[in-house]
């Protein structure tokens, strides 16, 4: 009986040292787990970050050649109202040259014209003073249909 003892006791060290064995081996498993669970968090983590870090350049990218465009077209806008308003400004000026020309022209004529009349008048005065009351009666007449 002492023998079945000796290897009931041998057997149970065994099973024991089996146990200790499989707790030290199923110990080890989870750490290498819990290792490989923080690398793959740690990997999705830097990838996070990288896609991120890569989503936000191209945000600023977008954002800044967004900005380059408005600077380009306004410069463009600009200098095109500049162009307009230089050729307006010299279509006005050339406009105020004729028109100051054609004003000089018209106030040579009305001179020329009251001169030859003064002239006309001179040489003959009684039909000049004929011609005045004739004008005169007919524009008496006229205010007076306009008035009725």
């Amino acid at each position: 009986m002492a023998d079945i003892k000796e290897k009931t006791e041998h057997m149970g060290q065994g099973a024991s040292h089996a146990g200790q064995n499989v707790r030290d081996q199923a110990g080890k498993m989870a750490d290498k787990a819990k290792d490989a669970a923080a690398n793959a968090a740690s990997s999705v983590k830097d990838t996070f970050r990288d896609v991120t870090s890569g989503a936000s350049e191209f945000a600023n990218k977008a954002a800044s050649g967004a900005a380059d465009f408005a600077n380009k077209t306004a410069g463009q806008v600009r200098d095109t109202a500049k162009e307009w308003f230089g050729n307006a400004e010299d279509a006005a000026s050339h406009a105020a040259s004729s028109v100051r020309h054609a004003a000089g022209d018209a106030a040579e004529k009305v001179s020329d014209l009251s001169e030859d009349l003064a002239r006309m008048i001179q040489r003959n005065p009684i039909p000049a003073v004929l011609a005045a009351m004739g004008v005169g009666f007919l524009a008496a007449v006229a205010m007076r249909r306009s008035h009725s």
